[in-house]
């Protein structure tokens, strides 16, 4: 695992790529209501709910926030997302994990 810091654009960008590949995939648009799927800032992000749980919560490790826990093996009834794949892979993950920690720079 590196230990470059990962800034914004490079978190925006892993997350919009594997939502693209999941809407191609599924020929559709994620379902309003549930989350935004798009985020221009990292304060969007951090405040976008799923489950009623928000994503990132200050003094939460990274792992255990609700984005990764979500990514990674999926959260309450809600399957590993995106739902049905594809998936991020583990490095792409431990990057959103590594900004996180690192105090979600810009």
């Amino acid at each position: 695992m590196s230990d470059d810091i990962v800034r914004w654009p490079r978190v925006q960008q892993i997350l919009t790529d594997i939502m693209q590949r999941w809407e191609g995939r599924e020929k559709r648009r994620g379902l309003p209501g549930i989350h935004g799927y798009y985020w221009d800032t990292p304060q969007e992000l951090a405040e976008d709910e799923a489950m009623g749980m928000q994503f990132i919560e200050p003094g939460v490790p990274a792992s255990e926030t609700a984005l990764v826990v979500s990514l990674r093996r999926g959260l309450g009834s809600i399957p590993k997302m995106p739902m049905g794949g594809p998936f991020l892979k583990e490095d792409e993950i431990q990057e959103i994990e590594r900004w996180i920690d690192g105090g979600m720079p810009e």
